[in-house]
């Protein structure tokens, strides 16, 4: 994998804005470009890419406390209520549970 580069004038920058490059040479060479003199101190770093980390019991519990403030006391009890109804190893998409939930509870979704 290539390692993409970037730089900054200050390394406790929290955001690097001056885009990414395929080397050191080509960030040396933007930063001239950018009115940078030779002897002026930039910062080069290695990208790196975000990965989100997610978890399935937080977002759960933000899908059921959206329902609520969307539908109210008739989300109470979401989505323990798939339990309830016999499903076992239920793997839905939080939005098909929530429409699910609706239809058992007889809650009309806007």
């Amino acid at each position: 994998m290539n390692k993409e580069y970037s730089w900054t004038e200050n390394q406790a920058d929290d955001i690097w804005y001056h885009g990414k490059f395929d080397s050191i040479e080509a960030c040396i060479k933007d930063a001239i470009n950018c009115g940078k003199k030779p002897g002026e101190k930039i910062v080069i770093g290695i990208c790196e890419a975000y990965v989100p980390h997610l978890n399935a019991d937080t977002l759960l519990d933000q899908v059921g406390a959206d329902a609520y403030e969307e539908v109210g006391e008739a989300a109470e009890g979401w989505p323990e209520f798939e339990g309830r109804k016999g499903y076992k190893n239920v793997k839905l998409l939080p939005n098909t549970a929530v429409s699910r939930f609706c239809d058992n509870s007889k809650v009309v979704e806007h």
